[in-house]
């Protein structure tokens, strides 16, 4: 794969797929500035991708410490390995939480039954158990799973390409300016 455009479709195709359907990109890797001010990766799902924006979008629990982490510092990376093609996509962008009811509603239609069950909890993500000799033992109850469903969109800023399925490796970096991507082959 040699242009520019070839690869940047390849990319916007693996996105688009990966959303559509279980690939290997389905399952990323995001990166953000934890609130202690180290480094935190957790894996997610990448559950739309918007073409024209430029925009992925992921779901989480609107209580989980990502949540606060990201908008206190909204910049964020994800990474994907597909180990059948040898190929490594990764991502900088900007983050926020989509807080309009409707685009959320549109977004929750679209997550299982078994997703759902995911928010269902009054849990607080990452905080100790009941009977844990950490917890106080008060389950927090009363919480409706809609109200724990977190949309975020991440505006791609950069895309970094790497193809490690040759002899020899392609790397490609594409930026959009004024809404257009372009590219540029780089040293792998």
């Amino acid at each position: 794969m040699v242009a520019s455009e070839d690869t940047l479709e390849e990319v916007f195709t693996s996105l688009a797929d990966a959303t559509a359907g279980r690939t290997p990109f389905t399952l990323g890797f995001l990166g953000s500035l934890g609130l202690d001010g180290g480094p935190r990766i957790r894996a997610v799902i990448l559950r739309a991708f918007d073409r024209a924006t430029g925009q992925i979008m992921v779901a989480t629990n609107a209580f989980s410490e990502k949540v606060a982490e990201i908008e206190r510092v909204p910049s964020v990376a994800l990474t994907m390995y597909d180990d059948n093609r040898g190929v490594q996509l990764r991502i900088r962008g900007t983050a926020s939480f989509i807080d309009d009811a409707d685009e959320r509603s549109l977004a929750w239609d679209r997550v299982s039954p078994g997703g759902r069950h995911l928010y269902a909890s009054g849990r607080v993500p990452g905080t100790p158990l009941p009977g844990s000799p950490e917890s106080d033992g008060e389950p927090v109850v009363g919480e409706k799973a809609f109200d724990r469903f977190a949309w975020m969109a991440i505006e791609m800023a950069d895309v970094d390409w790497l193809d490690l399925s040759g002899t020899t490796h392609r790397r490609w970096k594409f930026t959009p300016k004024a809404g257009v991507w372009s590219g540029q082959e780089i040293v792998p």
